[in-house]
């Protein structure tokens, strides 16, 4: 029989959502409040619509760079119980087959 999931590569990916990909989007959290900072002072030194699209675009951003690191979370959790359950139905299988 032959497997079609690879536990392995599965859980290596669930470790690099970890290791590359959650860090680079929570290191959004230290720049961004800055950014925002920054609105009060466009109101006075630039015309308006450009300081209220700057505005909507730095809210925009992070928002979404926070949804964006929750999703990958909530992913990384589902690899987790991928894993988990595949190796359990092996188990289960090889016990009941007789291969353990």
């Amino acid at each position: 029989m032959t497997r079609n999931f690879d536990c392995d590569f599965v859980s290596q990916m669930a470790e690099n959502i970890d290791a590359n990909v959650l860090p680079v989007l929570e290191s959004t959290n230290d720049v961004l409040p800055d950014l925002s900072a920054l609105d009060r002072s466009l109101y006075t030194a630039v015309m308006l619509p450009m300081a209220a699209a700057y505005t909507v675009a730095t809210a925009t951003v992070t928002e979404c760079m926070s949804g964006a690191a929750e999703c990958f979370r909530e992913m990384r959790t589902a690899l987790d119980g991928c894993v988990q359950d595949m190796q359990a139905a092996d188990e289960a299988c090889a016990t009941e087959f007789g291969g353990n």
